[in-house]
């Protein structure tokens, strides 16, 4: 299923759908808290440069850390396709760093609702292929996902 199916626009805001459940307790709470903020950038885009510049990088900081937990337990875990799993993590960071760079040329009204745009497919496409991935992979193994 596309991502453009599963998360829509109501309200000019990111709604979240149960279909990107991975039933991994602490992924659906990060998942989760990466629409808030997505909806904080969308809603800041209006507010200003400041307002939209905080909000990008509390959305950078917390996706780097949901990252970095991620490919620690892929790691831990012996997952087999972490190094490609990993590279969709790197690409998402490049894709971010280059519409911040263009945030800051340009300003908040011209690149804010791409950058929301651009998260909310990547997320959704992300959550479907690889997180989904990972964690058949480690319930095929009988273990569950306690970090990441």
């Amino acid at each position: 299923m596309a991502s453009n199916e599963i998360v829509s626009w109501g309200n000019e805001k990111i709604e979240w759908s149960d279909d990107l459940l991975l039933q991994a307790e602490q992924d659906d709470e990060d998942h989760r808290e990466m629409f808030a903020l997505m909806n904080r950038v969308f809603s800041a885009a209006r507010l200003g440069a400041d307002v939209v510049t905080s909000a990008v990088a509390d959305l950078c900081l917390f996706t780097r850390e949901h990252f970095t937990r991620e490919q620690h337990s892929m790691e831990s875990a012996g997952y087999p396709d972490c190094e490609a799993h990993r590279y969709d993590h790197e690409y998402l960071i490049f894709q971010l760093d280059v519409l911040i760079d263009r945030l800051m040329l340009s300003g908040p009204e011209l690149v804010a609702e791409e950058l929301v745009d651009l998260l909310k497919r990547w997320l959704c496409d992300h959550i479907l292929t690889y997180d989904s991935a990972f964690v058949e992979f480690l319930r095929e193994r009988g273990r569950g996902r306690e970090v990441a």
